[in-house]
Parts: C-alpha cells; structure tokens; sequence
C-alpha cells in the first residue's frame, strides 16, 4: 500500500469523467489544503505581501494624451494614355498609420519637443540616452472607426507628461509638412522627360530604318500571307507533279494503242472463182465414173477399185485446202483511228512539254517564298525587339509626362497635400496614475491563493499513503467489507 499514488491524476479532473472520481478528487483538493492550512496560509501572506509592498515602493507613471486627426486629402493620379486620369483618396490603413507614428518617435521630432520644453538629461544620462527612453515612452495608436491617432507619452509627473506630450505633437505637426513636401519633383521630371524623348525618337528611328533596309511593312501580318501563299504553292507543286506523272501515263498508254492500231485499213475487195478447185471437182467427178465402172466389172476389194478410192480420197483432202474464191483486187485507205491516237499522242506530248516548261518557275517560284518567309521569322524577332523598346520608350515618355503634371499639380496644392494632420485634442495632466495599487494587490491576492493550493497539492501528491474507501477500491480493484475506525478516537467516544 505505500507506493500506491494517492491523488488523483490530471485524467481525473477532465469533463467527462466519472461522477465518483470527480468526487474523490475534490475530497482530494480539499483535504490537502485544510491538512496543510498552515503552509497555505503563510504562502498566501508572504505573496500578497510582497505584491502590497511592491506596490506600493514603485514609482507611480502618469499617461498624458493628445488626439490627431489624420485627414488623407485627395491626390490626382494621372494614368498612361491607355487608361483615363482620376482622383484617389488614400484609406486610413496600417501602413499610413505605421508611417505617422514613426514621424512622432522620430529623433527630430523629440529633440526639438525637449528644447522647446527646456528638458534636461539627468546626471549621469547622455542626451541620446533621454531622447531613446522617451521613444520607448512614446506610443501612437489609432482610435478604432475614425482617422484620429491617439499619441501617448508615459512620465513620472503629469504636468510634465502632458507638456511633453503637447510639445511632440506641435512639432509633429511642423515636421509632417516638411516630410511629405515634394519640392523639385516637377523639376525632376522635366529634365528626365528631356531624356526619354530622346531615347524614344532614336529607338522609333532604328526601327524604321531596320524595316526600310529590309523591306519590311508589317512582319507578322507579311509571315501570315506568306504562309498561306507557301501553303497554296506547295499545293500548286504538288498538283503539277500529278499533272506531268497524269499525263506521261496517259501518254504511254496512246502511244501503246497506237503501236497496236494499224494506219491504213481495207476499203473494198474483188474475188472470183477457184479453177484449181473446179479443176478437182472435174476430176472427182471424172474418177467416180471410173469407180462406178470399176465396181461394175470387180470385186470392191479389187486393186483396181482401192486406186480409184485412193485417188477420191487425194482429190477430197486437196479441195478442202483450197479456197473457192480468190481475191483479184484490193483497196486500202487510212485508219481514222491510228489517226485520232497520233493526234491525241502529238497533244499529249505538246502538253508534257508545256508542264516541264513551266516546272521551273513553280520550283523556284515557292522556294523564294520559303525562303523569304524563313528570312522574316528570323528578322522577326529583331522587329519584335525594336518595336518592344520603342514602345516602352514611348510608355515611359507618357508615363512621365503624366508623372510631371501630377508633380505641378501637387506642388500647386500646397495647402492639399496627400496626408493632413490637425490637433483634436490636447492633452491635459492625468488625475490618476498608470499603474495604481488595485491591480498589483489583485495579482497577489489571486497569485497568492493559486500557489498556496499548489504547494499544498504538491505537497500531499508526495505522501503515498491510502486514506479514503474509494482509493482502496480503484488502486486493489477490489470492494471495502468494513472499515475499523481509528481506535484513539473510539476510545475517546467511550469515555465520554
């Protein structure tokens, strides 16, 4: 039972715990605190004394005030060509305020309020001592929803601290007039638009003699119509390469028909009759007579009849290789359509000629055009950087310009400058104190209490021991039977 922790742990006091732990830890606090009393109460005593007497030892700092309107007037903002001129008006933003507030702790500002003043450094404190403490003293805030800056200087007297405070800010507001003042500006610009006048003629002058010596109107819209010139002579090319490969096939083919087409063709024929044929049929006749004779005086297998067959035979086989007429006369002519072909061969041929002719020109014709649209996309860029840097040079000269009237028109508002400041209030000696005794003596009665508790809670986290029911049955996890009292007290009750 002596290394069981006794306290409960910090898990213990989170929301959502178990009602019977909370409650054991609070018995817990409490316990601690009425055990050690002693101890928490001469904690108590010795905090909130030290925070009594502290309190009441320091020197006491006084805040004095004053109010400044910042009043952001108009300004005329005179915008390139491109965009028209308009007035602004400037916002009250961070960065506004920032810059207010670092010409109020500015040295200047500071010194000249300590000589007006007649301030002193103390013995023993160097002038930019005083004038770095005063800084740290100094503090410049807005008030929330207007454009009134609050500026606050901390000092050990009031009446001091509020003539201080007034003496800044009547040498802010001198001072502020100096800082935004914009002497010489117009001056400035004059001078400086001399020169890029200048420097815009020379790079207007360089590029149009690049463009002369290059004959060049206008680059990019030259590139598109080449382009699509290029594209529509590439085509062109093309379509006179299928024309010539067309007609030498059309011209092979003519001519291959024209080989097979004779020039001249029959124009009429005379025949008359065979003799040698009717000379064989005469004898065929003459010798089926002798056959028929034959047959009547021998045998068909006779020698006499197989000789005449034979000869039947001969003069058939001979009569079927003659014609039965023959051509005595022929007249020939020419054929219209060996004609019509070497005609059509001959303009076919012209044709050819007249595209091989022309095949040159087109060629050389379209590898001028790729070649000057290949010169123009190198000089392009050449063009691109001359009309670029006279065109900035251009801006800038009307930028300046613009710059320059702006400058006059503001050195001419001299009662309107960007950023106007007027004194609302002055400041006048504070009644009470800055650090007064009621918050010092809260911090050490709070403090106080808090590290009283503390020391004893820590104090009795230290002692192991087990002394309520609900500890024994969350460290044993085991249930409490009975409980035996402390025998001095029940001794006590039986004696009484």
């Amino acid at each position: 039972m002596a290394t069981l922790q006794t306290l409960p742990d910090a898990a213990m006091l989170l929301p959502g715990t178990r009602p019977g732990v909370t409650t054991l830890a609070v018995r817990s606090f409490f316990y601690a605190v009425f055990k050690h009393s002693r101890l928490v109460v001469g904690v108590f005593l010795l905090i909130f004394l030290m925070s009594a007497v502290s309190a009441v030892l320091r020197p006491r700092t006084w805040r004095a005030n004053t109010k400044v309107m910042v009043k952001l007037g108009e300004t005329a903002q005179l915008a390139p060509s491109e965009t028209p001129s308009k007035s602004i008006y400037l916002p009250l933003t961070p960065e506004v305020v920032k810059t207010e507030a670092e010409i109020v702790k500015s040295a200047t500002v500071i010194e000249e309020a300590v000589r007006r003043v007649g301030v002193q450094p103390e013995p023993g404190t160097s002038m930019g001592e005083m004038i770095a403490g005063m800084q740290r003293a100094l503090t410049v805030t807005p008030a929330p929803g207007s454009n009134v800056l609050q500026i606050s200087y901390l000092g050990r007297s009031p009446e001091r601290s509020a003539r201080m405070v007034n003496a800044i800010t009547d040498v802010y507001l001198d001072h502020h007039g100096e800082v935004y003042r914009t002497a010489g500006v117009h001056s400035f610009y004059t001078e400086q638009l001399r020169v890029l006048e200048e420097q815009m003629k020379r790079a207007q002058r360089r590029l149009r003699e690049y463009l002369k010596r290059e004959h060049v109107i206008d680059a990019d819209q030259e590139i598109e119509l080449l382009t699509k010139d290029l594209i529509d002579q590439e085509r062109m090319v093309k379509t006179h390469r299928g024309k010539i490969r067309g007609v030498g096939r059309k011209l092979e083919q003519v001519r291959s028909q024209l080989d097979r087409t004779p020039p001249h063709i029959p124009y009429s024929e005379e025949y008359h009759a065979n003799p040698t044929l009717q000379a064989f049929k005469t004898k065929l006749a003459e010798l089926e007579v002798e056959r028929y004779q034959a047959l009547q005086a021998y045998l068909p297998t006779d020698r006499h009849v197989r000789d005449k067959e034979e000869a039947i035979a001969s003069i058939q086989v001979r009569m079927k290789e003659e014609k039965e007429r023959l051509l005595s006369d022929e007249t020939f002519r020419v054929n219209d359509i060996h004609y019509e072909l070497q005609r059509n061969a001959f303009t076919l041929e012209v044709l050819l000629s007249d595209l091989h002719a022309r095949e040159p020109g087109i060629r050389q014709r379209f590898r001028v055009t790729r070649r000057r649209l290949a010169e123009l996309r190198d000089k392009r860029f050449r063009i691109t950087n001359l009309k670029q840097d006279a065109d900035l040079k251009s801006y800038a000269f009307d930028l300046y310009r613009k710059r320059q009237e702006e400058a006059r028109i503001q050195e001419a508002m001299t009662n309107q400058s960007m950023v106007n400041v007027a004194v609302v209030e002055h400041a006048s000696p504070p009644l009470d104190p800055e650090n007064g005794l009621l918050l010092p003596l809260m911090l050490g009665l709070l403090g106080g209490l808090a590290l009283a508790a503390a020391l004893a809670v820590a104090v009795e986290y230290l002692n192991r021991r087990l002394r309520f029911e609900e500890e024994v049955e969350r460290y044993l996890e085991l249930p409490v039977l009975a409980v035996i009292p402390d025998l001095e007290t029940t001794a006590g009750i039986a004696r009484a």
